[in-house]
């Protein structure tokens, strides 16, 4: 009887690890598939922090799909405890790779987080180590107790089940890319209204402001308090760096002109609609959607519509470049490229306001053919 009792409860146990590691899978896995440029840009902070991050968008963009892809259907399988030996091993071995990165994070620091639930659960990097040893004692205790695993499935369910998975996950990643992630949990969603958010953010936050100026292959960093070099010194850019306790969201939100000026209340609090061209690299930004940028362009000078176009590419090497490839006439705004690259998920994305309120969003996959009377009513 005691034996009885005993099994029970280890097959309890088992089952309920099978459950976590399969829900937290498909979880994780999701919010990758709900936004892969994401996981992108994630993939750049963790090859920098190696020296490492010379690898193209493109190759990135397919190891984030093959990693959401892979956890998703390993979640699938683990949930519905589906090929037991080989479900338990993988899971075994990527929580024991993960694990050890995580323990490498949080010694190093390398990020400031880890992630893995991309913006829809951010966890600090010890939040994140303590969440995998959980998980990779959960993957231990499967591995070892497999055959006790719950598989009600039948034989002939099990392909139709991964089938669909596999197609479902797959599409659904191509649409997040076309048409830019379907849940946005980021803090520039569709709806927000700018003025609102970014005056609780400026009211609750405070900043440690260096102003960074280059001669000769020489840095010379200034606080605002400092008197400016003399004019053989070139303006860098300035950061803005939160001290401790300040929200991060949108305490970046920051625009300058070409002429340094900053014009952030110029751009939130127009009136009507405004058109904000976003590009945060204008060395390796997609040029094949360009004729249809120019005839926005063309088409918002005509309507009046305020443009603007954002970009973190402030040199003129860069500036020249995009001018001179794709025929552009509109000037260039500076913006932060971390602040840019989470307003919109594309290279270029294009960002429609309308008194301060982010209406509509679109990347550059799918720009719109023309400002109807469906986007700026």
């Amino acid at each position: 009887m005691r034996k009885r009792t005993k099994i029970t409860v280890l097959k309890a146990a088992v089952n309920i690890c099978r459950v976590l590691l399969g829900g937290t899978f498909i979880f994780s896995g999701f919010v990758k598939a709900n936004d892969p440029m994401g996981t992108v840009y994630k993939l750049h902070d963790y090859l920098a922090s190696f020296s490492l991050d010379i690898l193209p968008d493109t190759f990135l963009l397919g190891c984030s799909v093959m990693l959401s892809v892979f956890e998703f259907m390993l979640g699938i399988d683990m949930l519905f405890a589906m090929n037991k030996k080989r479900t338990a091993l993988l899971t075994t071995l990527f929580m024991g790779i993960m694990t050890l990165l995580t323990i490498y994070i949080v010694i190093a620091n390398p990020v400031s987080d880890c992630g893995c639930f991309g913006d829809a659960i951010i966890l600090s990097n010890e939040a994140t180590l303590g969440k995998n040893i959980v998980l990779m004692a959960a993957a231990l205790i499967v591995l070892k107790y497999k055959k006790l695993l719950i598989d009600k499935v039948r034989s002939s369910l099990k392909g139709f089940i991964s089938l669909i998975s596999f197609c479902s996950i797959v599409a659904y990643i191509v649409y997040c890319i076309v048409c830019l992630p379907h849940i946005d949990f980021r803090p520039y969603k569709v709806g927000t209204d700018l003025r609102t958010e970014l005056e609780k953010a400026n009211s609750q936050s405070s900043f440690d402001v260096k102003i960074i100026y280059e001669k000769d292959g020489q840095t010379l960093e200034l606080s605002t308090d400092d008197d400016d070099p003399d004019s053989t010194w070139t303006y860098i850019e300035t950061k803005r760096t939160p001290t401790e306790g300040t929200k991060l969201e949108l305490s970046n939100f920051y625009i300058y002109n070409a002429d340094d000026e900053e014009i952030t209340d110029d751009i939130v609090y127009a009136d009507g609609y405004t058109l904000l061209l976003i590009i945060p690299n204008l060395l390796n930004a997609d040029e094949g959607c360009v004729d249809k940028v120019n005839e926005l362009y063309d088409e918002a000078i005509d309507q009046q519509i305020s443009f603007y176009c954002l970009t973190a590419s402030s040199d003129d090497k860069s500036q020249n470049y995009w001018r001179d490839h794709t025929g552009a006439e509109y000037e260039y705004s500076i913006a932060d490229d971390r602040l840019l690259k989470t307003i919109v998920r594309g290279n270029p994305g294009l960002v429609l306001m309308k008194d301060g309120v982010i209406v509509n969003k679109w990347s550059n996959y799918n720009l719109p053919s023309s400002l109807a009377d469906s986007y700026c009513k």
